[in-house]
């Protein structure tokens, strides 16, 4: 048997590593994979804690509003931390009640019906809608089938840079319109920079197409959520960071803004993080560029032993290699390799 080169230089990387590989590391790996997550939600509109919910750093929050939306909408959350979708604590916004969105204990019975979900995840708020979101919308085509928008919850943050920068943000969409009412009622996040007029919307993928779950980044979507409502069979778009263009010092503003399409009912919620002064290509795209082929590192499309080989030669530091993004290597970054090993959807 011809062993090449390659493979015994991966061979060779395996070998130096396994023996600080903790015995434990699989089968935890195996545990972790079924292991389940409860999110913590606080409904609030005290609009300090709304601000500091973004973690801002590099920039001042100078001045937080909300601008239109029922009470129990707006939030801030924590525990969002079971791989293999996880995101830092922050600030939630939400189609219905945030109170309402974790996990769903009866999605895992054979005779869920996607279509229904249970009635707390049903919630029409009668909160109206904003100018802004129905004239992107009407105007843009940028949200499928677009007739009008309902129960849009809007925030308003203004930051003061102290020198030139772009600002970017990092979050998670989800929503239970997926997978059966994608196509007639899905809702949409929608962010404005500084005029909210539709050409200041930035937050789209590289169609143009507002963030919607099943509707863009489709190489993003994940039903393996193991923390909210947003789980098997439903849905999310795993983290995405929106860049701005550089922008002078001096004060700014964002519209944060999701809302129900066509309808006011089936939930959805924007999970939104790390607020930043930062330097960056103008743009969105996904935080951790590995999502969605997870433990690809090589980027050759499968995920095999040269993979591997980074993966624990990285084992129990911080690494970019980090599948879970909680800062270390261990069995948890291991189980989600394994379950990708082969080749990439």
């Amino acid at each position: 048997m011809h062993i090449s080169h390659h493979d015994r230089i991966v061979a060779a990387s395996i070998a130096a590593v396994l023996p600080a590989l903790p015995l434990a590391a699989l089968p935890f790996a195996l545990c972790t994979a079924s292991a389940r997550g409860d999110i913590a939600t606080v409904p609030t509109t005290n609009t300090t804690s709304l601000g500091a919910a973004l973690h801002p750093t590099g920039l001042t929050i100078k001045n937080v509003r909300i601008r239109n939306g029922a009470d129990a909408q707006f939030g801030t959350y924590s525990n969002f931390s079971v791989a293999p979708v996880t995101i830092g604590d922050g600030l939630v916004l939400g189609t219905g009640d945030i109170s309402s969105i974790g996990p769903i204990p009866e999605a895992q019975s054979p005779d869920y019906v996607p279509s229904s979900p249970p009635s707390r995840l049903i919630n029409a708020m009668n909160s109206g809608r904003t100018p802004e979101f129905n004239s992107y919308g009407l105007t843009t085509g940028a949200i499928t089938n677009f007739n009008a928008a309902e129960d849009v919850a809007s925030l308003e943050v203004t930051i003061t840079l102290a020198v030139d920068s772009n600002v970017k943000f990092d979050y998670i969409f989800g929503s239970v319109e997926f997978p059966v009412w994608t196509n007639s009622y899905t809702d949409a996040f929608l962010v404005f920079l500084d005029v909210r007029q539709p050409e200041n919307q930035i937050c789209f993928d590289s169609q143009g197409s507002a963030i919607q779950v099943g509707q863009s980044f489709a190489d993003l979507v994940t039903t393996g959520d193991l923390n909210t409502a947003f789980a098997y069979p439903h849905g999310m778009i795993q983290s995405l960071t929106t860049t701005t263009i550089a922008l002078p010092a001096g004060d700014h503003k964002l519209w944060f803004e999701v809302g129900d399409v066509n309808d006011q009912i089936l939930d959805s919620a924007v999970f939104i993080t790390n607020l930043r002064a930062e330097a960056g290509d103008a743009g969105t795209n996904p935080t951790h560029p590995h999502d969605n082929c997870p433990g690809d590192f090589d980027g050759d499309g499968v995920v095999g032993g040269s993979d591997l080989a980074q993966l624990l030669t990285a084992w129990g530091t911080q690494s970019p290699k980090d599948l879970t993004h909680d800062d270390v290597i261990d069995g948890s970054d291991l189980a989600i390799m394994l379950s990708s090993w082969g080749a990439c959807p």
